[in-house]
Parts: structure tokens; C-alpha cells; sequence
């Protein structure tokens, strides 16, 4: 029996489960998540993860368009598995936040997380 998976639309609720993203992967395992994002490769931990679109092909399980990125969380912190699909823009500009967030905690990496977001927003062809 599989679980049921549910896309989230509403625009506050994906904002809510970005959030929690980050919140959950913490401060110790922050900047792992940013080198991962940098090679347009997700990162997670349970119960929360973050992938690319290219990281799957068209039709298969979990594919979902050629460009974005997807936050989810599982069970048991869902009643089943939920996803907000996000662009690119949205991604940066969430990361950017939780990267502020994190500099207030650990204001020394303040230059590598400057560099990192620049970096991954030429990654991503952002203007």
C-alpha cells in the first residue's frame, strides 16, 4: 500500500514547508545543503528533502518538469508525503533568507555564504 503524495499549491504553504526545510537540516548540516545545491544536486535529511528537476527523466516516479526544485516532507511529520515545487527564483530567494537566518548563529562564514549564494545563482541562471 503506498501513501498518499500531495501537492501543495498554495503559495504561503510552500513558503511554510521551505522554511521548515531548513530549519530542520540546521545549522550543522547547512552548508553541506548549499555545495549539494551547487551541483544542481538536492540534499535531505529525515523527515525533509530537497531535489532539482534534473534530477529525474521524463516519466519517472517523482519527475516533475524540466526545471524547478521540489522541498517534500514525509511521515511522520505529514499525514502523508507533500511536496511545493518551487522555481528557481523562489529556491534562491528562500535560500538567501535561511542563509541570513543561519549568519546570525555562525556570522563566520559569512563570506564563504555570500560566495556560495552568488555562485549558485549563476549556476542557475539568475539575473
Amino acid at each position: 500500500m503506498s501513501e498518499e503524495v500531495f501537492i501543495i499549491e498554495e503559495f504561503s504553504e510552500k513558503v511554510e514547508l521551505m522554511r521548515l526545510y531548513y530549519k530542520i537540516i540546521g545549522d550543522g548540516k547547512f552548508m553541506e545543503a548549499i555545495e549539494n545545491f551547487k551541483n544542481k544536486q538536492g540534499f535531505g535529511i529525515d523527515p525533509v528533502c530537497c531535489i532539482f528537476a534534473n534530477e529525474y527523466q521524463p516519466g519517472e516516479e517523482g519527475y516533475f518538469g524540466e526545471t524547478g526544485v521540489n522541498f517534500s516532507i514525509q511521515p511522520p511529520m505529514a499525514e502523508g508525503e507533500e511536496n511545493a515545487i518551487v522555481d528557481e527564483n523562489i529556491f534562491l530567494q528562500y535560500l538567501t533568507e535561511a542563509g541570513e537566518e543561519y549568519l546570525t548563529r555562525q556570522p563566520q562564514n559569512r563570506t564563504e555564504i555570500a560566495a556560495s549564494l552568488k555562485e549558485l545563482k549563476e549556476i542557475l541562471n539568475l539575473s
